[in-house]
């Protein structure tokens, strides 16, 4: 997705009460909610929602662009090849969250994104494949390191579920005419 100079966010909007600074608003107005693009941006949006498990959304945010050099932009297929080396080096990034289990788990989800490519075209197109009752515990089964909580975030900030926008938020007012 292309990224919006923060001077082109309008700061006069009404936001969710969660996007407090420049980084945040630009996630929500731009982000947050959309449907991503490409597989890179699907594989990108798991990663980081399980990377968030037990942290602050603004942890994980502003440590994006460390996420992005250390999984090489999330490209699906230079990450399933990640070995152990590459553990030890993301574990020593001071710029990401060094959780070795969550670590693991985006190599391990890597590989079951290819997979899931290879069997669908494209990740959106398993995403979007999903029917709605089924689609918390399909994330869950699917994907290592994502319960409940995770999978619903997953589904919110991929579009695939409604965003749950503040009632004063600009954004909620849209989408109610």
């Amino acid at each position: 997705m292309e990224a919006v100079a923060v001077d082109k966010l309008q700061p006069e909007r009404v936001r969710c009460r969660w996007a407090t600074d420049a980084v945040l608003a630009q996630y929500h107005d731009v982000e947050w909610g959309q449907r991503p693009a490409t597989d890179a941006e699907w594989f990108e949006r798991v990663v980081l929602e399980t990377f968030q498990a037990g942290l602050s959304w603004r942890t994980i945010l502003h440590k994006r662009p460390a996420f992005r050099r250390g999984f090489a932009e999330f490209d699906v297929d230079c990450v399933a090849t990640f070995g152990e080396e590459d553990v030890v080096r993301l574990m020593a990034d001071p710029g990401i969250v060094r959780n070795r289990k969550k670590v693991e788990s985006a190599l391990q989800n890597a590989r079951i994104a290819q997979n899931l490519i290879s069997e669908h075209g494209s990740l959106g197109r398993f995403f979007t494949s999903l029917p709605e009752p089924d689609l918390l515990r399909v994330l869950q089964k699917t994907f290592r390191f994502v319960g409940p909580t995770t999978a619903e975030s997953i589904a919110i900030a991929t579009g695939l579920l409604p965003a749950p926008h503040d009632r004063e938020c600009w954004l909620a007012r849209q989408s109610h005419g």
